[in-house]
């Protein structure tokens, strides 16, 4: 992708962030989100990035439009700690206004950039009824209540409304249910293995193994850029993770074989239950993933514990 003025909407996890450093290069890169941490803006500009200082919740009126493509996957929640991970997401505010106020604020900034060639949203594999061992979840299978709870729910409802503006509005979309996606900049396994280095338990749910299928930037740049350029109307919705299943027990292990210590593993009742999408028409409409999950987490102890990193 070159020439293309592109605005991602947060911007700074480890779904959109890999995307945003492989296009500012050859493209107009913007980057929204209420930069709460200052040093997060100054190295964005530093890679020619255009910030813009907006909140979900405000208006969208005086936003720039003329986007080529969006990339939604901000999400304003606060978050709790429980068990020491991240493992329970509750709306910023109070409830139930907060709950409304997500969906209605991606439904505001969806209509106010509608002139885009191509919108996704992130959502979230969350949003699935979890078998809770490791059967494959299609994008057909029911939704339900996940152990995350409230943050599903917001998901559910953001796509309705982006699945009904597509349509109303002519607007090219695609739906990414994400599942596990980490790297330099975040997420479950990258929380995890900071646990193990610091010594700390990791949580795991009691009805364990928690399977998953992780997926590492390489694949995140490559199919975040394909599902820019995927959106369909009605929207594309379509499962995003990677190829390969493991579990939680089985990489946090290969974590410590890596650097030379061993997990401790803590059932919590709130932890991540099992939840692993079925990738098959991901790799039709938006590509296959090149890297295992044991790379990925060779690759995950490089990046953030190099000095660990026993020798191969």
């Amino acid at each position: 992708m070159q020439g293309q003025k592109v605005l991602f909407i947060g911007g700074q996890g480890p779904v959109s962030a890999p995307v945003l450093r492989a296009l500012a290069p050859d493209n107009d890169v913007y980057a929204m989100a209420r930069f709460t941490d200052p040093g997060v803006k100054t190295k964005l500009e530093a890679i020619g990035v255009t910030c813009i200082k907006h909140d979900l919740f405000d208006p969208p009126d005086d936003l720039p439009t003329g986007f080529d493509y969006v990339n939604f996957t901000a999400v304003p929640m606060a978050r709790s700690e429980t068990g020491m991970i991240r493992t329970q997401w509750a709306p910023r505010g109070q409830w139930p206004d907060s709950y409304d106020k997500y969906p209605f604020s991606t439904g505001r900034l969806m209509a106010h950039f509608r002139g885009c060639k191509g919108f996704v949203f992130a959502s979230t594999i969350s949003v699935y009824d979890p078998p809770g061992d490791a059967s494959l979840i299609p994008e057909t299978h029911p939704f339900g209540i996940h152990t995350i709870g409230a943050y599903a729910f917001t998901k559910v409802a953001s796509e309705a409304v982006i699945t009904y503006l597509s349509q109303t509005l002519e607007i090219p979309s695609t739906i990414l249910r994400v599942g596990s996606c980490s790297g330099i900049d975040g997420g479950p396994m990258t929380d995890r293995l900071d646990l193990l280095v610091q010594g700390r338990p990791i949580p795991v749910h009691p009805d364990g193994p928690t399977y998953a299928a992780p997926i590492f930037e390489p694949d995140v740049v490559k199919l975040g850029i394909a599902a820019l350029e995927a959106g369909r109307v009605p929207p594309l919705v379509v499962n995003w993770a990677g190829d390969e299943v493991t579990s939680l027990e089985e990489y946090c292990t290969y974590f410590g074989e890596l650097i030379g210590r061993e997990p401790n593993f803590e059932p919590h009742p709130t932890a991540w239950a099992a939840n692993v999408p079925d990738t098959t028409f991901m790799n039709e409409v938006l590509g296959t993933c090149d890297m295992g999950w044991q790379e990925g987490c060779r690759m995950l102890v490089e990046q953030r514990y190099p000095e660990l990193l026993k020798p191969a």
